[in-house]
């Protein structure tokens, strides 16, 4: 027997879907990062430090560094795009930013665009676009992970298909892939935006982001001095 859903019936089952998935996001931030539902005596998952050993054995190669790990379809590192670029600004001289897509071992949810970051990283082309690729995959919901729909997008930017191709299957961008794999597996990001200070602490925006910037700088500083 075939059953037939009435249009007004399959809108509403969309509408549905779309706010519990939207639910899930928001109740993952507060219980996971901003801590809403959990008592004093709980572990804060907004900031993690590693050990003086850890620290040496950390895969980051960059020192005195601020690395942020974010996804094209985060929207929370959508929305604090501009902010962070400013904030970069604002980091001393002697001092590094740096920022990646997150890259889990098993390539899904939002480390599916990983290879499209690191392809267009490599090309030097990345930073520009990111915006586009936010709205692209979060506004639009183009699912960029899909070869035909990345190549239609690709060439709506006036991007080369076939140097992005060649690009894509290069050595450097492995490396660049199992690179942001290792710093993701290595200090167990469990989230985006994430921020690795110095490969010491692992911090989520707990605050306003203004003092939420404050609080990456004290940060820096501080990982310089020997742990306790």
């Amino acid at each position: 027997m075939n059953i037939r859903f009435k249009p007004i019936t399959f809108t509403f089952y969309t509408l549905f879907v779309i706010l519990v998935s939207s639910l899930m996001t928001v109740l993952f931030y507060h219980i996971f990062i901003f801590n809403t539902f959990s008592n004093d005596d709980a572990q804060d998952a907004s900031f993690i430090e590693f050990s003086a050993e850890q620290v040496s054995l950390s895969p980051i190669k960059e020192n005195n560094s601020i690395i942020e790990i974010f996804s094209y379809g985060c929207h929370y590192c959508a929305v604090v795009n501009d902010n962070i670029s400013q904030f970069e600004k604002t980091l001393p001289e002697n001092s590094s930013f740096k920022a990646i897509h997150l890259n889990m071992n098993n390539g899904a949810g939002l480390s599916a665009y990983a290879p499209i970051f690191a392809t267009l990283d490599e090309m030097g082309i990345e930073p520009q676009l990111r915006k586009d690729l936010y709205k692209a995959v979060i506004n639009d919901k183009l699912d960029l992970a899909n070869e035909k729909v990345l190549s239609n997008w690709l060439k709506q930017q006036g991007i080369d298909l076939t140097e992005y191709l060649k690009a894509s299957k290069s050595q450097a961008v492995q490396e660049h892939l199992e690179y942001m794999a290792k710093i993701a597996d290595y200090y167990k990001i469990i989230g985006t935006p994430a921020f690795i200070i110095n490969k010491r602490y692992v911090v989520y925006q707990d605050r306003d982001f203004s003092e939420f910037t404050t609080y990456m700088r004290e940060l820096l500083n501080e990982s310089n001095k020997e742990p306790q």
